[in-house]
């Protein structure tokens, strides 16, 4: 049994994505980690404001 996407060259092994779907993918998951990032940290300013551990 072969690989699909080792008959196609516009697929990069081993995901099987082609570039500019790997780079959208890159891009989402970027986008993601900022997003959670940022909830990450409004989140920890609100917890600092309500119970100031550092006081």
């Amino acid at each position: 049994m072969s690989d699909p996407t080792a008959s196609d060259p516009n697929k990069v092994w081993p995901t099987g994505l082609t570039e500019p779907e790997a780079q959208e993918l890159h891009r989402n998951l970027i986008q993601g980690t900022q997003i959670f990032g940022a909830i990450a940290a409004f989140a920890h300013l609100l917890a600092y404001i309500y119970s100031p551990w550092l006081h």
